[in-house]
């Protein structure tokens, strides 16, 4: 006989894991019930990831090494954040509707602010940021649309976190001293591909969502 889960009912099988679909979506109501405070730990590390551009820009401004391993290490710091804060409000404080909104804003910030910052030293081509810019606004119009249309904050897709993970790699190989330069430009040039690709990929499922919320189905 095979063996059932334990948290099959008896007389029922248990669905095969891959016939679970995944959730698209979170509503915004189930985050509101016994929703914690919005200042707490987790959105105090989220609002110091995005403090800390300006200090990667006044670092990468000063001659010497030393500034740059400084920037390189906060920076790096900072990207760590992003794990942190999601980390300690699952299992400490409570996922807050603040957090999930300025969670992702955070990370553009810091991710956008280092970019820019490393173009406008003359590190980095211009054009890619721009583009990153491009996609970054779009899909921020795209979820803050979400939010108000259909009261649903879309969570970031796999496409969307290996975006962001190649991001940070792009950026970081930019900052640390020594790096060859056409290795840097690999990483962002990958960067960038998978940016367009994920913001194509979340506007797609984007529009799924509201299609279904138009016709009161679950997408």
């Amino acid at each position: 006989m095979d063996p059932r889960p334990d948290d099959a009912p008896d007389g029922h099988e248990a669905a095969p894991l891959e016939d679970v679909a995944p959730e698209p979506s979170v509503p915004l109501d189930d985050l509101r019930d016994e929703e914690p405070h919005w200042f707490n730990v987790p959105n105090l590390l989220t609002f110091l990831r995005a403090a800390l551009v300006p200090v990667i820009l006044l670092l990468l401004t000063m001659d010497g090494e030393a500034a740059r391993w400084w920037a390189f290490g906060i920076f790096l710091f900072a990207a760590a954040t992003d794990s942190i804060d999601g980390w300690v409000a699952r299992r400490w404080h409570g996922v807050t509707t603040w957090g999930q909104l300025a969670d992702p804003i955070a990370d553009k910030l810091l991710i956008i602010g280092s970019l820019a910052s490393l173009a406008y030293v003359g590190d980095l081509p211009v054009w890619a940021v721009i583009v990153i810019v491009a996609r970054e606004a779009a899909v921020t119009v795209l979820r803050v649309g979400l939010v108000r249309r259909i009261d649903q904050v879309m969570p970031a897709s796999a496409w969307g976190k290996a975006k962001t993970t190649s991001q940070v790699i792009a950026v970081a190989a930019f900052l640390l001293p020594g790096m060859p330069e056409v290795v840097a430009l690999i990483l962002l040039y990958l960067a960038v591909l998978l940016t367009i690709w994920s913001g194509l990929e979340y506007a797609f499922r984007a529009g799924r969502l509201s299609r279904a919320a138009r016709n009161g189905v679950e997408a």
